[in-house]
């Protein structure tokens, strides 16, 4: 037979030991002109596979680490690419505004 005791102290709050803390980066993706939501955005972290696309109000939410800064990558057909530097996940709740301008081709 095998027992295995499970031991969570009240301290931790029910979290794993030494688990990662984590902070969500939100916001939303308008329109520059219009100011109306760009649903279907892909909003990534460069470099990485990490990303998320925009919901029916532009808006969007990532779980990352709280101890760094990302660039972000905002994407939406017809409209031009937009780089965000230096952005930290710090769980903010008024978020990021991302205005996106439409491209000139």
């Amino acid at each position: 037979m095998i027992f295995l005791s499970v031991n969570l102290n009240a301290e931790n709050d029910g979290q794993m030991p030494n688990a990662p803390a984590q902070a969500t980066l939100s916001g939303v993706v308008v329109d520059q002109v219009t100011g109306e939501a760009l649903a279907g955005a892909t909003v990534c972290i460069e470099g990485t596979s990490t990303k998320t696309y925009t919901d029916l109000e532009g808006r969007f939410t990532l779980t990352l680490n709280p101890n760094s800064s990302y660039n972000l990558k905002v994407d939406y057909i017809s409209y031009k690419e937009t780089m965000l530097s230096n952005v930290k996940a710090d769980n903010k709740a008024e978020g990021l505004e991302i205005r996106l301008s439409l491209s000139e081709n």
